[in-house]
C-alpha cells in the first residue's frame, strides 16, 4: 500500500514539473479565447480528438512522450494566437527549445491536413449553398458566390536585394507577404491562396491563385477598387466592386450602389480582422519561413471555428 501511495505521488510530482498546462484554463473561457484564439475549452478538446485519431509524424524525428497532446496543442495554438518566443514557451511547459520548435512545427502540419486539406481545400460554397444562411445586407446581392481581398503580413528584410523587390509592398511602404482571402456572404472564410511577394497586385494573385477555377456561369464576385479583373473572370461571371469617381461626382444610382456594397462587404472586413488576431501572422518569424503557407491556412482554419461572424452583428 505505501509503495503505491509512494508511486502515486511520484507521477503526481512529476506532473507538476509541467509549469503551464491545459488543466489551468480549461474552467475559463476567457483565459481559453486569450491564450487559443478558439471559443471555449470544448472547442480546444475537439481539435484534440481529431489529433488524436491521425498519425503524428514529428518533425523532428523524434515523439515528445511527457507532454499530454492536449497540452503540445495548446504550446501550438499560444505560439499562433500570441506568438510567444520559444524560451518563453520552453519556460511555461518545462521543455527544451528544440522541443517547443518539434511540437509546433508536427501539430501545424497535422491541422494543416486535418482542417485545411481534409475540409477547407477546393470547397466553396455554391451559390445556392450560401443563399441557404445570406445576412439581410447581402439580399441585393443573391448571386453573389464569394467576396475577395488581398492582406499583407510583415517579413523580415532579407540580405538579397531581387528577394526584397519582390517582396516590397508600395501600400505598406515594407516587405511583406500577401495572400488573397476569399469570404462566403454569411463571414466564413471559404478561399485562402498561397503567400505571393508584397509587390504583387490585387488582379495577379487572383489569376494566380485558382479561385476562378471555382466559378460558374451566374456566380457574382464582389470585392474592392483595386480588383480590376472583370477581363479575366470565367464567361457568364460577373463583378461587383466600388464605382470609380468620373467627372468629380457620383450619380444618385452610383451613390447607392456603392453603400449598399460597403454594407456587405463589412463581413469580410471582420474574418480578417479576427484572422490577424493570430499574432504570428503580424510578422512570421524567420525560422518558419518554409512553412508559412501551412501556417496562414491553418490560422484561416482556426478563425472559422469561432463563432459565426453574423452572430457576431446580431
Amino acid at each position: 500500500m505505501l509503495r503505491r501511495e509512494n508511486e502515486k505521488l511520484k507521477n503526481e510530482l512529476e506532473k507538476q514539473k509541467q509549469t503551464f498546462s491545459f488543466s489551468q484554463i480549461s474552467s475559463n473561457s476567457d483565459k481559453v479565447r486569450y491564450f487559443t484564439g478558439l471559443p471555449d475549452a470544448a472547442t480546444v478538446l475537439f481539435l484534440e480528438t481529431l489529433l488524436s485519431k491521425f498519425e503524428l509524424k514529428y518533425h523532428s524525428d523524434w515523439t515528445v512522450q511527457f507532454m499530454p497532446l492536449v497540452d503540445q496543442l495548446l504550446l501550438t495554438l499560444m505560439k499562433l494566437r500570441l506568438n510567444c518566443g520559444h524560451l518563453d514557451l520552453a519556460t511555461r511547459f518545462n521543455c527544451s527549445t528544440a522541443t517547443v520548435t518539434n511540437i509546433f512545427l508536427t501539430i501545424v502540419s497535422a491541422l494543416y491536413d486535418i482542417l485545411y486539406v481534409g475540409m477547407l481545400e477546393n470547397n466553396i460554397p455554391s451559390t445556392a449553398k450560401n443563399q441557404t444562411s445570406l445576412p439581410e445586407c447581402f439580399r441585393p446581392f443573391p448571386n453573389c458566390r464569394i467576396v475577395l481581398e488581398c492582406t499583407e503580413v510583415a517579413v523580415s528584410k532579407t540580405e538579397r536585394l531581387d528577394t526584397q523587390s519582390h517582396l516590397y509592398s508600395q501600400y505598406k511602404g515594407r516587405t511583406t507577404h500577401k495572400t488573397l482571402i476569399g469570404v462566403a456572404p454569411n463571414g466564413v472564410i471559404t478561399f485562402v491562396s498561397d503567400y505571393y511577394g508584397g509587390s504583387a497586385s490585387d488582379k495577379a494573385i487572383t489569376a494566380d491563385s485558382g479561385v476562378l477555377n471555382h466559378l460558374k456561369p451566374g456566380d457574382m464576385v464582389m470585392a474592392d477598387k483595386g480588383f480590376t479583373i472583370r477581363d479575366i473572370l470565367p464567361e457568364g461571371v460577373s463583378l461587383n466592386i466600388p464605382s470609380f469617381l468620373v467627372n468629380g461626382q457620383f450619380t444618385q444610382e452610383e451613390v447607392k450602389k456603392n453603400k449598399l456594397s460597403s454594407s456587405a462587404r463589412i463581413h469580410v472586413e471582420r474574418s480578417i480582422r479576427r484572422l490577424k488576431l493570430f499574432s504570428i501572422l503580424d510578422n512570421i518569424p524567420h525560422q518558419f519561413t518554409k512553412n508559412i503557407n501551412k501556417i496562414l491556412k491553418v490560422c484561416v482554419c482556426l478563425t472559422n471555428l469561432q463563432t459565426p461572424v453574423l452572430c457576431e452583428i446580431a
